[in-house]
C-alpha cells in the first residue's frame, strides 16, 4: 500500500529573495499596495520579521512584524487570493504572536480597515482586543483604522496557548505545520 505524501505548509522568514512573490500578493490584496523599493527595504530591515507561508515552492502568504523592545507590531498580512479562505492568514498571525514573544513581546497592536469584517473577526478569535479608532487613517479611501492589541505574551501559559493554536490549525485542515524560525 502507498502512503500519500503529506502536505506540507512551512512558515519560514521571509527574506529579499521572495520580493517578487510578495510584491505579486501585496498587488492582489490591497487597494493602495506597498511599492516594490519599500516591500525590499522592509524585507531586508534588521527589527522587521516578515514571515512566509509557502506550500510547496509557492509562497501563498506572508505577515510582517515589526519588534520593538517589549511589543511587536503587525505592519502587514496578506493571503494570495487563490488561499484565501484555507487558514493561511491565521497560521501566519500565530506564528508571527509566537515570534514576538520569543522576541520579548509583551503585547503585540495593529490596525484594520472598520469594513474589514473578516479580519475583525480573526483578530478576535487570536485575543485581540479593540483599544481605539484613527480616523480616515487610510488615505486611499479615508477610512478609519480600528486598533487592535494582543495583551499577556509574557503570561505564564501563553507559549503552550499558542502551541495549542498551531496543533488545533494543524489538525483542522489535515496539513503538516513546518515551522522553520
Amino acid at each position: 500500500m502507498t502512503e500519500t505524501p503529506t502536505r506540507q505548509l512551512v512558515v519560514r522568514r521571509a527574506g529579499v529573495d521572495d520580493l517578487s512573490h510578495v510584491w505579486r500578493i501585496e498587488h492582489a490584496s490591497f487597494s493602495a499596495p506597498w511599492s516594490r523599493s519599500l516591500l525590499a527595504s522592509e524585507l531586508a530591515r534588521p527589527g522587521a520579521w516578515y514571515l512566509a507561508a509557502t506550500l510547496g515552492d509557492q509562497l501563498v502568504g506572508y505577515v510582517g512584524l515589526w519588534h520593538f523592545v517589549d511589543e511587536g507590531h503587525i505592519c502587514t498580512l496578506a493571503v494570495d487570493p487563490d488561499w484565501r479562505g484555507h487558514g493561511i492568514g491565521e497560521v501566519l498571525m500565530v506564528c508571527a504572536l509566537h515570534q514576538a514573544a520569543r522576541l520579548g513581546a509583551e503585547s503585540v497592536m495593529l490596525e484594520y480597515r472598520v469594513s474589514n469584517h473578516q479580519a475583525a473577526r480573526l483578530y478576535e478569535k487570536l485575543g485581540f482586543e479593540v483599544v481605539g479608532q484613527r480616523p480616515r487613517y487610510y488615505h486611499d479611501t479615508g477610512e478609519d483604522a480600528i486598533l487592535a492589541t494582543r495583551y499577556g505574551l509574557q503570561d505564564k501559559g501563553a507559549a503552550g496557548a499558542l502551541a495549542d493554536e498551531r496543533e488545533r490549525w494543524e489538525q483542522e485542515r489535515e496539513l503538516e505545520l513546518v515551522i522553520e524560525l
